[in-house]
Order: C-alpha cells, then structure tokens, then sequence
C-alpha cells in the first residue's frame, strides 16, 4: 500500500503538468491566431485600395490633374498674403490691453468694419482693407526663462503650498497671459504698410492703468532714494567719527610704552565699528544702484526687442496653398463615392 501512494501521486503530477502546458500552448496559439488576423486584415485592406486604384487609375489621373492645374492657376491668380513679426516686452500690466487690443483688431476685420478699423490704425480705408489678420503669442523662451518664472510664482505661495507645486503642472496651467515676452503677427495684402500698423499697435499699449502704475512706482521708488541717500549721509558721517577716534587710537598707542614705563599706567584701546559702518555703506550703495537701474531698464510702458520690417515677407504655408489642398480633396472626395457606391451596391444585392 505505501509503494502504490506514492506512484499514484506522481501520476496525478504529471497529469497536471501536461493539463497546464497544454493550456498555455492553446494561449499561445490563439495569441498567433488573433496577430495573423491583425496582418490579414491589414493586407486585405491594402489589396482592397490597391485594387480600386488599379481599377480606376484613368480617372483618377485625370480628375487629380484637373484638380492640380485649378490649383496651381488658383495660386497664381489670388492676393499674395504678406506677413512681419515684431516682438515686445510689456511691463505695468500692459500685456492685457495689448492682447485686448489685438482682440478688438481681429473682431472689426471678421465683421468688415474697415472704416472704424481705419480710425483705430490710423490708416486709410484701402489699407485697413487689406489687413487679413493680427496674431499674438507667446514669444519665445527658454527654459532657464520658464524656471525663472516658476520660481517667482513659488514666491507668492507659503512654505506649505510651495512645496506641493510642480513644475510640470505650472508649464501645463499657464496661458498667453503668463508671458513677459509676445510675438505679434500681422497679415496684410500690401508688403508696405506694416511700420504704420507698428505705430498704432505702440499707441494702444499706451493706457491709463500702466501710466499710473508707473508714476506710482517712480514715485515709490524716489521716495526709496530719498531715505537711502539721508541714510548714507548719516553713515557716512558716523564713519568719520570714527576714523577720527582711530586717528586719536594712533595717538595712544605711541604714548603707551612711554607711560607703563615711567608711571606703570596702561591706557585702554576705545572699540570702533569702522568696518560695520563701511558694510552698512556698501549695502546702502547697492540698493541705490540696484532701484537707479529699475528706473532706468523699466522707464517705457514696454520695451521693443524687434520691430515689424519695412516690407513683409511672401506668406509660403503648405495647408494654404490651392496646389496642395485640392489634390487631397479630390482624393478624399473620391473615396467617399467609392466607398458610398460600394454600400449602395451592398445594399442593393443584400439579401436576408
């Protein structure tokens, strides 16, 4: 009996191991199954399309060379788009009514009021006419630029919050208004006419809220001057006092030796701060510098890194080109009817 257990078991082991590795054989084989079915229907999709064009290669040659020719004469006959860039840095928060404005443009060309456009631009009604478009973006930057800025933003967090921030979550949230520098596009049909529209669009960041916020900071800041000058004066002052007291030192200590030896006397040295004081007029001196050049790099509403050019470029976008948009939809128009005539065909013939 204790022979026959144990080869009974072993029976049962075997029995089992051959049941699980059939079972991950039959996996495998329809995890092969279900791949070659990916491929099949792949390439019977292809022969399908193949097919159809080799069937229809005539027609299709000449209705896509009808479509290339109108294109390439649509191209040649239509308003050639001129385009020119120019980039600005805003400061006192006038990035809002730059963006407003650009906005505002945009909104009198949709709805063809050329003749308030013209008055806002300054230009004539021919030329406002032959404005397309204005575009305003985000201009560019790196990324020592973007953590700059995120480390500013954590500035206005506690401890707490700032340290649950993320970088990535910051890129993610920002929009246009989060930017210190915009690229502005504008469109036209006349290549000469853009140094006008950089006039006005300088006239329209010129705003109330910036110019006061900028007197109130040069006022703030004057005042700052004031008490940091009176303040130096004052330290200044108090240096050489205590220069003088050193002069005075200098003066005991020649007379020291000459005292211990004929009355054993022994004249203390007076404790100077000479060296806090000349520490305390540096700082004073670099903060001076440091609001003189905040005066004087941030003395404009905004400043102009790059101006729109005397002439615009030739607008050369691939999506806008006749050439190329109507061969695609003559193909995709194609398609559907062979696809539609193909359902219809199919359902016609069904049978139940």
């Amino acid at each position: 009996m204790s022979n026959e257990l144990p080869q009974n078991n072993n029976k049962s082991d075997e029995v089992d191991l051959i049941v699980f590795f059939s079972l991950i054989g039959n996996v495998f084989n329809r995890f092969l199954a279900f791949i070659r079915s990916i491929f099949g229907g792949l390439y019977s999709i292809f022969i399908g399309i193949a097919k159809a064009v080799f069937l229809n290669i005539k027609l299709i040659s000449i209705v896509l060379t009808i479509a290339i020719c109108l294109g390439f004469a649509i191209d040649a006959f239509k308003s050639k788009v001129y385009y020119s860039e120019m980039y600005v840095r805003p400061f006192f928060d006038s990035k809002y009514e730059l963006i407003n404005t650009i906005e505002y443009y945009n909104s009198l060309i949709k709805l063809k009021d050329y003749d308030e456009f013209s008055k806002q631009l300054n230009i004539s009604q021919e030329e406002a006419e032959s404005i397309v478009e204005f575009e305003i973006e985000i201009g560019p930057e790196t990324k020592n630029d973007q953590i700059t800025e995120f480390n500013n933003f954590l500035k206005t967090f506690d401890s707490v919050r700032a340290s649950k921030a993320e970088f990535k979550d910051f890129l993610e949230n920002r929009n246009i208004y989060s930017a210190d520098i915009y690229l502005i596009r504008a469109r036209a049909k006349q290549y000469n006419i853009f140094k006008k529209l950089e006039n006005s669009i300088e006239l329209a960041m010129q705003n109330d809220f910036s110019e006061d916020s900028k007197k109130e900071r040069d006022s703030v800041l004057s005042i700052e001057v004031e008490k940091l000058k009176k303040t130096l004066v004052e330290v200044r002052s108090m240096k050489q006092k205590y220069l003088n007291i050193l002069d005075l030192e200098a003066n005991k200590t020649s007379m020291v030796s000459n005292l211990d030896n004929a009355f054993g006397l022994k004249v203390d040295k007076s404790d100077t701060k000479e060296d806090e004081l000349l520490q305390r007029e540096v700082k004073l001196l670099n903060e001076l510098s440091q609001i003189n050049k905040e005066l004087v790099t941030h003395n404009t509403i905004f400043d102009k890194i790059s101006s729109f050019k005397e002439k615009g470029l030739i607008e050369n976008i691939w999506y806008k080109k006749f050439k190329i948009i109507l061969p695609i939809l003559t193909l995709c128009l194609l398609c559907v009817f062979y696809l539609t005539n193909k359902f219809y065909n199919h359902t016609i013939n069904y049978k139940s």
